[in-house]
């Protein structure tokens, strides 16, 4: 008997081991963690992404984030654009991506902002930036605008000097990563409707009871990777 009590000892012993570890192991993972998806690397605003710019990792489930991104939802992110930034190792919730802005609807066309029409603009204008154009002597603000293009005076499209030979864009590219340019800007083309064309055209030619402008250019934060 006092054998038997020594056997059953050392079995629950070793069940006690085997449990805590089996716990350690998987269980404390199966019941107080889940995986979710994770950004790998910062991700800016603005920046085109797709699944390799994520990676699953478990994390406890009182920390979990509402609407977390499960790794089997990597596919729904490709092609999407970052509406915000995103740190390493931040979960990953849909609202932080969008589809790309950058396309014309129904109404709109691309229109060129000719260059003796610019007053002043930056030299890191760059295509799918979102701009605010001004008008000078006192007419003020006449609208925000997407970028279709930039181009030099001979219609090449002014790009960043550091991107490849391709001419493929950096997917991720701040106003302030664009200390050189292949080329120097002449005029810029912008997405627009017809009528608010012929607003800025009236603007800048003093059509109308409008007093003749030229156009500022400002750029405002966040960019579309195209």
């Amino acid at each position: 008997m006092k054998r038997i009590r020594s056997v059953l000892g050392i079995l629950l012993i070793l069940l006690s081991v085997g449990g805590l570890f089996f716990w350690e192991w998987k269980g404390r993972e199966a019941f107080l963690m889940d995986e979710v998806l994770v950004a790998g690397r910062e991700i800016q605003r603005g920046s085109e992404v797709d699944g390799s710019m994520f990676f699953a990792k478990s994390v406890p489930k009182d920390n979990l984030l509402k609407g977390a991104l499960r790794p089997g939802d990597r596919g729904l992110l490709e092609g999407k654009v970052a509406s915000q930034f995103v740190a390493e190792n931040d979960q990953i919730v849909m609202s932080y991506f969008a589809d790309p802005e950058f396309r014309l609807s129904q109404e709109e066309s691309i229109f060129v902002i000719k260059p003796d029409w610019i007053a002043m603009r930056s030299s890191a204008l760059r295509r799918g930036d979102l701009v605010d154009i001004y008008g000078t002597d006192g007419l003020g603000f006449l609208g925000t605008f997407r970028l279709a293009y930039v181009k030099d005076d001979a219609e090449r499209e002014v790009r960043d000097a550091a991107e490849g030979i391709d001419g493929k864009p950096r997917k991720v590219s701040g106003i302030l990563d664009r200390p050189d340019s292949t080329s120097v800007i002449d005029h810029v083309e912008i997405i627009t409707t017809l009528p608010e064309y012929e607003f800025l055209v009236d603007c800048v030619s003093g059509g109308g009871e409008i007093t003749p402008s030229a156009l500022i250019i400002v750029q405002r934060g966040d960019q579309i990777d195209t």
